[in-house]
């Protein structure tokens, strides 16, 4: 892989770090914004200082070696295909990145909390059977069975949790005070969370891009820095068209919902990364959670419309992103092949 190929994919890697930032900062904020918890500023600020917390905490945690970064995104076929043509690595990466990139931009437009990490996956299938004419089933097929069985659980944990909120209030056990207290802890945790899990896509990239052009420096503890203050200056932005959705079309939140659905988001991110070592969507499991909580208020506290065009964008998300990252992928190879 030239220096040139290297030095865009990095590039790259840092722009889909800030757009993801900036895509999923609804995650965090969206509840404490809507109950007034917290300023608006306030809770931005919070959850890009954690954000960047996250992104150092979970670099810190991980050998970021080519091993790695291979399991993480299912690379291996892609890269068994390309031995010794860096150059078509490259293209196929560059191909995904700016995937996953345009479809972040587009469903934050749309304001639909969508998974980054399910749109990087599928464009690499895409790009991967473009160019490999394979791709990693396995590693795909787990990640949706989880992207499935996630968001249910969510509710689930939101639901059983919010009747336990509700409970404590009911006896005087639980005071408006403590639970917006408690709201920004878990807030906090988000944040700390998206962080973790999200930034391991750019930083995965890095690594074997580096690898594959013989510059193994390329992921030093300042490349780290980039990435993290990436995330954490797209977070500062605020996705607000995604914020409105979370906490204001689903349901009408309440703190007590805010703390509920943050507390299983915040669970469902922990049990994924350490416990299963498969990433799990911080957007579907927050608007999940969000649905479980307002589900313990009443089936009519829920805007079921608004609820079903979420999950259509979750559903449409892998086949778009394939078919744009292959195509994607087929110009970049054409080019890169010239």
């Amino acid at each position: 892989m030239s220096a040139v190929l290297l030095g865009l994919i990095v590039a790259l890697a840092l722009v889909m770090a800030y757009v993801n930032g900036f895509h999923d900062a609804s995650n965090a904020v969206s509840t404490s914004i809507t109950t007034r918890t917290l300023q608006e500023s306030t809770a931005l600020t919070m959850a890009a200082l954690l954000n960047v917390l996250g992104t150092l905490l979970g670099a810190g945690l991980i050998a970021l070696t080519t091993e790695w970064a291979v399991s993480m995104l299912g690379l291996q076929t892609l890269l068994e295909a390309t031995a010794g043509h860096g150059e078509l690595l490259g293209a196929a990466l560059v191909a995904v990145l700016l995937t996953t990139i345009f479809w972040d931009l587009t469903t934050w437009w749309f304001g639909m909390p969508t998974s980054t990490w399910h749109a990087f996956l599928a464009a690499l299938v895409g790009a991967s059977l473009v160019i490999a004419s394979a791709a990693d089933w396995s590693r795909l097929g787990w990640v949706l069975l989880v992207s499935v069985v996630g968001p249910v659980l969510s509710a689930a944990f939101a639901f059983v949790l919010m009747h336990l909120v509700l409970r404590l209030g009911r006896a005087e056990m639980l005071r408006a005070g403590q639970i917006r207290f408690a709201q920004t802890i878990s807030a906090g945790a988000v944040a700390t969370g998206h962080g973790m899990n999200d930034s391991r896509i750019p930083l995965a990239v890095v690594v074997i891009s580096g690898a594959s052009a013989g510059v193994p420096g390329v992921t030093s503890l300042s490349m780290v820095l980039a990435i993290a203050v990436a995330v954490g200056a797209g977070t500062l932005m605020g996705g607000h068209r995604l914020i409105r959705t979370l906490g204001r079309r689903l349901t009408d939140l309440t703190a007590a919902q805010g703390l509920a659905a943050e507390t299983s988001s915040a669970a469902s991110m922990t049990l994924g990364m350490l416990g299963l070592e498969v990433p799990m969507s911080t957007s579907q499991s927050l608007a999940s959670s969000v649905v479980g909580a307002g589900l313990a208020r009443g089936v009519r506290h829920i805007r079921w419309g608004v609820a079903r065009e979420v999950i259509i964008a979750w559903l449409i998300t892998p086949p778009v992103c394939a078919l744009l990252g292959a195509a994607l992928a087929a110009v970049a190879a054409t080019a890169v092949s010239a």
